[in-house]
């Protein structure tokens, strides 16, 4: 991994200008990112970052041009190795919140150095997803809804591909948006969680890109699943409870509920095993590895 870079966000303009890349200009921007003093989006310190970026609803560690597998070649998989936020419980209504910028942003150093894909390559010809209804969307990871708890700007700035990865649509729309709305519910009952989301690759390796070379898109990495950690403060002064999900793409019982989320379980080494992320890094190291090894059963309520 690369040394974490930080990089002040402003409002910034997506004019993709870069060598040899066909996508026109466009002139979605993020909003301006006011941080909230009273949140602290990676708690818990996810480690290694790569390239940072702080939004008031989430941080984002967007990966770099780096080995990932190991193979000693550099790789570029155009998506984030994982997203941390805290979510705060919520009274009253949200409503729907403001509409989407279209198209997604991107952020344009990155693009221009080609570590981040522009939203064309999430992108497909209506015709071609009539005949591929479940084809992969812009999937978030810090979700739209949790971030509208903060405010428009908030809501707006999720929709970016540094806060995306590739995922089946039956799988986004369905059991991923349940545990979203289930992880609402538990800010709600508990007054705080905080939650860690990210992809899986089983092999350390992509086996599968998006994106159309041919009309000039740059590739993006598709996970062979996604992880989500949630973390909320225990009864027990000094302690965490923590719920680890793995979803892996292309179940049979994602598309409609009631859904199982309990079976989905494992535990925070799990993950870290196939990421090569180290979690909960601010825990006595005894006490971390003891809630890292353990796989929480049942649901909070």
């Amino acid at each position: 991994m690369t040394n974490s870079t930080r990089y002040k966000l402003r409002s910034i303009y997506w004019f993709f200008l870069a060598v040899g890349l066909s996508v026109p200009v466009t002139a979605a921007e993020f909003q301006p990112v006011e941080l909230h003093p009273e949140y602290n989006h990676d708690r818990f310190v996810t480690l290694p970052r790569d390239i940072t970026f702080e939004f008031r609803a989430y941080l984002t560690s967007f990966d770099s041009i780096d080995d990932n597998n190991g193979d000693g070649i550099a790789d570029i998989w155009r998506i984030p190795e994982f997203v941390a936020y805290e979510l705060k419980g919520f009274e009253g209504e949200l409503g729907k919140g403001p509409d989407r910028p279209s198209p997604w942003i991107t952020d344009e150093i990155l693009f221009r150095q080609q570590v981040a894909p522009s939203d064309a390559s999430y992108k497909y010809s209506r015709a071609f997803r009539s005949n591929h209804k479940n084809w992969y969307d812009r999937g978030h990871l810090c979700a739209k809804v949790h971030a509208w708890r903060l405010g428009a700007n908030a809501d707006w700035n999720t929709h970016t591909v540094l806060n995306a990865v590739p995922q089946r649509h039956d799988f986004n729309a369905g059991i991923w948006r349940d545990l979203e709305s289930l992880t609402g519910k538990w800010a709600d009952t508990y007054g705080s969680v905080w939650v860690i989301a990210g992809p899986v690759f089983e092999n350390k390796t992509p086996s599968k890109w998006i994106g159309e070379i041919g009309k000039g898109e740059l590739p993006v990495a598709i996970p062979d699943g996604l992880f989500k950690i949630i973390i909320k403060d225990s009864e027990t002064e000094g302690e965490v409870d923590v719920l680890a999900f793995y979803y892996p793409h292309g179940g049979r019982d994602y598309k409609k509920g009631p859904f199982d989320h309990a079976k989905r379980l494992v535990s925070v080494n799990w993950i870290e095993k196939r990421t090569g992320l180290d979690f909960l890094t601010v825990l006595d190291d005894e006490y971390e590895e003891k809630v890292e090894r353990k796989k929480t059963k049942p649901l909070w309520e």
